[in-house]
């Protein structure tokens, strides 16, 4: 019972993760906006800027909205919703198991369900990431 509520919780952590990441994104692109601004105002200024300012800059800021690299992989998998999608694939794999042994099925079959049904888990939760991130491209021209 308790695997279950830590699961619930690690979803709903999941799910949260996923949008504040959408919100880092959308900041972001703002303040290439302002940096973009402030240098069509006051070119001078360019030396002072450590970051983006210009209109590809700002399109790809974060890489929000594109599809996931293997040169990234890396980066992506010690992000909070990452590390957090991990435990509910363990959560959930251990919970499946728990319930295949607790209907009598063999060691092996135990294994295997459980180890499937983390893959499985792992899998939707990519696949849920990639789809928020694919429909919330953040606008650099947002009325929000």
């Amino acid at each position: 019972m308790l695997i279950s509520v830590a699961l619930l919780i690690g979803i709903a952590t999941f799910v949260r993760c996923v949008v504040i990441n959408y919100e880092d994104a959308r900041w972001v692109t703002g303040m290439n906006l302002l940096r973009h601004a402030y240098l069509q105002i006051v070119p001078e200024l360019e030396p002072f800027f450590l970051t983006g300012h210009q209109p590809e800059a700002v399109r790809r800021s974060l890489g929000h909205g594109s599809s996931q690299r293997l040169a990234n992989l890396a980066n992506s998998l010690t992000t909070t919703s990452s590390v957090v999608a991990a435990l509910n694939s363990v959560l959930a794999g251990a919970l499946a198991s728990d319930l295949a042994a607790l209907v009598g099925a063999g060691l092996v079959r135990v294994v295997v369900i459980g180890a499937g049904v983390s893959l499985l888990s792992a899998s939707v939760h990519v696949r849920c990431a990639a789809r928020f991130r694919r429909g919330h491209v953040p606008s650099t021209h947002s009325s929000r």
